[in-house]
């Protein structure tokens, strides 16, 4: 890792993350005490990943996050933006494939988002529950989260079903790194290393393919 203060990354790069989470309430968890146990959780399983002399441990964070009803596309939204915010701080390649790894495993033993029922192809109306929808999991769920996000283990986009990352999301990437390819290609490669892990029967030259060959190149 190319600092010499890894706290300062970690209090950084998790206060950015929640920032935007706070911004849009993307997570339903509102400003108060459950997003505070978010980020203290985040900053210690952060500090872990970017340590390699420690193993990647992640039960009580697993348990927290499912304490606080946060599903794996909710998840998956968070740690897209604690990625983004890494970037910034030029931890190393290393060092984001540990933190991919990380989130990758912790979404792994999440809940996915529940299906709709549906009767003769149409949804099925549901009875309104108010006390669930007071609580953080019922918060959660009136949010509209972004579209095109992975959802992991099977790395199809939770906006069109295709292969994540998708048409759309491609170019969502592209305008939202701007010129820094090269900071773009290093989160993708994360991805491309949780995205084979989960899906070892795909030939690694189709998931590089996948997760890097759409890249464009630098001009000479």
């Amino acid at each position: 890792m190319d600092s010499t203060d890894p706290d300062r990354i970690v209090r950084l790069a998790v206060a950015a993350a929640l920032a935007r989470v706070a911004d849009e309430d993307s997570l339903g968890l509102g400003e108060g005490d459950a997003l505070e146990r978010l980020g203290a959780g985040l900053r210690e399983v952060l500090r872990r990943a970017l340590d390699d002399r420690v193993p990647l441990t992640t039960p009580d964070f697993v348990d927290q996050c499912r304490d606080l009803g946060l599903n794996r596309e909710a998840f998956d939204l968070l740690g897209h933006y604690l990625m983004t915010a890494l970037l910034v701080h030029h931890v190393g390649p290393d060092a984001l494939i540990r933190v991919g790894v990380l989130l990758g495993t912790v979404g792994r033993y999440l809940p996915g988002a529940r299906p709709v029922p549906h009767r003769n192809g149409r949804p099925v109306p549901q009875r309104r529950d108010v006390r669930a929808d007071n609580s953080v999991v019922g918060r959660y769920r009136r949010a509209k989260l972004p579209e095109h996000l992975p959802s992991a283990p099977s790395w199809t986009c939770t906006g069109c079903g295709h292969e994540w990352p998708c048409a759309t999301k491609q170019s969502q990437l592209l305008a939202e790194y701007g010129g820094a390819r090269a900071a773009l290609a290093v989160y993708l490669g994360s991805c491309l290393v949780a995205a084979a892990q989960d899906l070892p029967t795909l030939p690694l030259t189709r998931v590089r393919n996948r997760f890097l060959g759409w890249l464009p190149r630098a001009r000479i």
